[in-house]
């Protein structure tokens, strides 16, 4: 067999601050374009204040993270990155500190191995806007 690296960019649209939007099934569409049967998707957020992460779909699980972000990161603390205001600062600090920009999942049998309550998020931390992902896709 020969090795495949595709890539490719999904938009996704945020509704604001804490929304976790799914990108699983979008994933799942690049795995199958690329048409790799083992390997890995790679899955990064071109933004620094958007995050990536795996979770479990409880929405009061998103609500606690959400909470835990203004815990360590209160948006009253004193910011130096002020510009636009002490919520980017926040978006900023957990993209870097708490969550990250990028995740990988496996690919088995041409399809996404994830876990049982594993599905991928992109984790809006400033406003609404549409945000691009990168996947790619590698294997064979």
């Amino acid at each position: 067999m020969s090795s495949i690296v595709k890539l490719e960019q999904i938009q996704v649209r945020t509704r604001g601050i804490g929304h976790f939007a799914e990108i699983t099934r979008e994933i799942e569409a690049c795995v199958d374009r690329a048409g790799v049967h083992e390997g890995i998707a790679l899955v990064r957020s071109r933004h620094t204040t958007a995050a990536i992460t795996c979770n479990e779909p409880d929405p009061r699980l998103h609500e606690d993270m959400r909470d835990a972000v203004y815990d360590t990161f209160p948006a009253s603390r004193r910011y130096r990155h002020i510009e636009e205001g002490p919520e980017n600062a926040v978006a900023h600090l957990a993209t870097a500190m708490l969550f990250g920009e990028s995740t990988w999942v496996p690919v088995r049998g041409g399809r996404l191995d994830l876990g049982t309550w594993q599905h991928v998020y992109l984790v809006e931390l400033y406003e609404p806007r549409t945000r691009t992902v990168d996947v790619a896709v590698l294997g064979e």
